[in-house]
């Protein structure tokens, strides 16, 4: 009978491998998009110069580029991410404090500060290509959640490291 513990690990392996495949399937989307770009871009700029979020269609095809660009990166750090959890789950039904899983949150906090720092250029480029009343210009920026997970992400690391260091320290007075 599984323990309450397994069950969950096992609804967050799961879930992860859910949130890999959204992740990587709006990856997909966002290159598709900018080969529509690259190929549909008269019909693009037809229909956007008809519509009440851009601003200057003529001018922001560069921008959109640096958009898509910023938002596959963004997914890639989500793919780097989910992937380092992946093994930190895995391992955490048998030995979770090693040094290894510290190194891995170390790695997910530093792609969490690279989203957050990428969100800033992102923010620039979606404001600079939508009118200010859309919510196409309310992307990037600051975000609190994302602070606060990244100062979590640095904690759960030095704990780890820690405790992989308590239990190296025991191991070798036994």
């Amino acid at each position: 009978m599984p323990t309450d513990h397994s069950t969950l690990l096992g609804i967050t392996r799961g879930l992860l491998w859910l949130m890999l495949a959204l992740v990587a399937a709006t990856f997909l989307f966002v290159v598709a998009s900018g080969g529509a770009l690259v190929t549909m871009w008269p019909d693009i700029a037809a229909e956007a110069k008809n519509s009440e979020i851009f601003l200057d269609v003529d001018a922001m095809r560069p921008q959109l580029f640096a958009l898509l660009a910023i938002l596959a990166a963004i997914l890639l750090a989500a793919v780097y991410i989910i992937r380092q959890l992946q093994t930190l789950v895995a391992s955490a039904a048998s030995d979770p404090f090693i040094h290894g899983n510290a190194a891995r949150l170390r790695r997910i906090g530093w792609a969490l500060v690279a989203t957050q720092l990428l969100a800033f250029p992102l923010g620039w480029m979606a404001r600079s290509v939508a009118v200010s009343t859309s919510q196409f210009a309310d992307m990037g920026g600051l975000n609190l959640q994302g602070i606060l997970a990244i100062l979590l992400a640095f904690v759960l690391a030095a704990v780890f490291e820690r405790g992989a260091a308590m239990r190296d320290e025991l191991e070798g007075t036994v």
